[in-house]
């Protein structure tokens, strides 16, 4: 059997999340619009290695995190990845971060595969850690890992609010970079369980 992967590109609708307008293009760049691109990439990359994949939402839909969590309830996936960028008061912060639940769970399993495969595939981008706890992933107790029925992980694949960060995160090679770490990391985590 397959084992299925529910996607959640995080915000859409009217939660647009982080609205940042750069110079280049010269336009608003919604975090809603980009979170829902690399799931589309990530999910169609992923089919085609043996995975089935679900989504929480494949258009401009808002959801609530409540109802974000509750489609693990209904899909009862493998696994749960949230897709998000994040966003700064200054331009300074830059780099990618992997979040799981507080406490050791099968989400750190997959959250370092994660890490680990990121850093293979976006050579020279800075992956923000938290050591305190004896691994790298950062722990939160954001609804989408608390309450999905399934180990889940949080993914911030870098800072809008940082020039160079919101290159990368339009860029085709991004997304190409992030597929591949996903897969990676995703056919490492399958083939071990």
């Amino acid at each position: 059997m397959k084992p299925l992967i529910l996607i959640d590109p995080g915000h859409g609708g009217t939660d647009s999340g982080a609205i940042v307008t750069p110079k280049e293009p010269n336009r608003a760049v919604r975090e809603a619009d980009i979170n829902l691109k690399i799931a589309k990439l990530v999910g169609n990359a992923l089919l085609m290695y043996g995975f089935d994949v679900a989504y929480t939402r494949c258009n401009d839909l808002q959801l609530t995190l409540s109802q974000r969590a509750e489609l693990s309830k209904v899909y009862r996936p493998a696994l749960f990845l949230s897709f998000h960028c994040n966003a700064a008061s200054n331009s300074k912060p830059t780099g990618m971060e992997v979040f799981t639940s507080p406490g050791r769970t099968e989400s750190d399993t997959v959250a370092e595969l994660l890490i680990e495969e990121l850093e293979k595939t976006t050579v020279g981008k800075v992956m923000r850690v938290d050591l305190s706890d004896g691994d790298r992933d950062k722990e939160s107790k954001f609804v989408v890992l608390t309450q999905t029925a399934c180990p889940a992980c949080l993914l911030e694949f870098g800072f809008m609010t940082n020039p160079a960060d919101l290159r990368w995160l339009l860029s085709e090679t991004a997304w190409q970079q992030i597929a591949e770490a996903m897969i990676n990391a995703l056919t490492t985590w399958r083939d071990d369980a």
